[in-house]
């Protein structure tokens, strides 16, 4: 008992650990150019993976497997960054959390048409409630001014496409996980974009390299913020919780990153929470338990009741 506890306080962890960052990127960014930032990330985190697991083996890898691991990285760490550091200038740090949470609706789309996993009726209403408040999220604009010339639509396509992104980056990293750690999967992914994003922080520098002077506390914390805690140590406290509970709970606890980051971006951006937002993000929750958890929760259930079932068969 005393071990689930510990794994929930570490999903948490994971939970208010990736919560604002949207929020810290979206101040770094006024400081920092975007390939910049990425670069420094990479760094960070790459540094800290090699120097904790170098020595213990998790950086062995066969050579028909490194195709696979540096197309995860790609997705993982390079193209889910790059939309998501364009998209997240373009739109409020809400939405851009609110539409990551479809990742698993997506998922489930993705698995019913590739790999013909089947979806009963009530997650199939799932993915639909989920993916109809995403739209609402994204086209908030047009429904609150009428106009489809907001900036914000195009931040938030860039989101959804970091999402997408994160998506082929979770069935790759599942292919691959019955062979290596996660630990591995994540620390290549931090290599594959060190090595991505330093041709391009040097092409973003080239003219113009005069951010370093005008660099300030929000910069700064962003750097280290998306290098360390956003990265590695949710990472971390995220697998580890996994580990010491379950899938349910992991599912469940991650669906409160967007009320984190509403909790945030409000006070510190300025942020509005209105009518329309309230209606999609709710549907996007909603719609996403339903389609992620129902079969995990039948199933809980029909264990409980098969072992009520066997415990009065006992006791007569």
């Amino acid at each position: 008992m005393e071990r689930k506890r510990f794994g929930i306080l570490l999903l948490l962890a994971a939970v208010f650990l990736w919560g604002p960052a949207p929020v810290i990127t979206k101040l770094a960014l006024l400081e920092v150019p975007q390939f910049s930032l990425a670069f420094l990330r990479a760094v960070i985190s790459t540094a800290i993976v090699f120097t904790l697991f170098y020595k213990k083996g998790y950086f062995k890898v066969e050579k028909r497997d490194l195709k696979k691991i540096i197309a995860a990285g790609l997705l993982g760490s390079v193209f889910n960054l790059s939309f998501f550091f364009l998209g997240i200038q373009r739109t409020s740090a809400i939405s851009a959390q609110t539409i990551f949470t479809t990742n698993p609706l997506i998922i489930a789309v993705l698995a019913h048409v590739i790999l013909k996993e089947k979806i009963g009726r009530i997650q199939f209403l799932g993915v639909f409630v989920g993916l109809l408040g995403a739209t609402i999220v994204a086209l908030r604009d047009v429904f609150e001014n009428g106009s489809f010339q907001s900036g914000s639509l195009l931040g938030n396509f860039l989101i959804l496409l970091a999402a997408l992104s994160w998506v082929g980056y979770i069935l790759l990293s599942k292919s691959l996980s019955h062979r290596y750690s996660p630990i591995t999967i994540t620390s290549f992914s931090f290599l594959v974009s060190l090595f991505a994003f330093t041709p391009l922080a040097v092409w973003e520098n080239w003219e113009k390299f005069n951010w370093i002077a005008n660099l300030g506390f929000n910069g700064i914390f962003g750097i280290v913020y998306q290098g360390i805690f956003a990265s590695v140590l949710a990472f971390l406290a995220y697998q580890t919780g996994l580990k010491l509970t379950s899938a349910f709970a992991s599912g469940v606890i991650l669906y409160l990153n967007p009320v984190v980051t509403t909790l945030v971006a409000v006070p510190v951006l300025g942020e509005k929470i209105t009518p329309v937002f309230l209606i999609g993000a709710t549907l996007i929750i909603v719609g996403s338990a339903v389609a992620t958890q129902f079969e995990v929760v039948k199933h809980h259930v029909k264990k409980r009741l098969n072992l009520k079932k066997i415990f009065n068969i006992s006791r007569r």
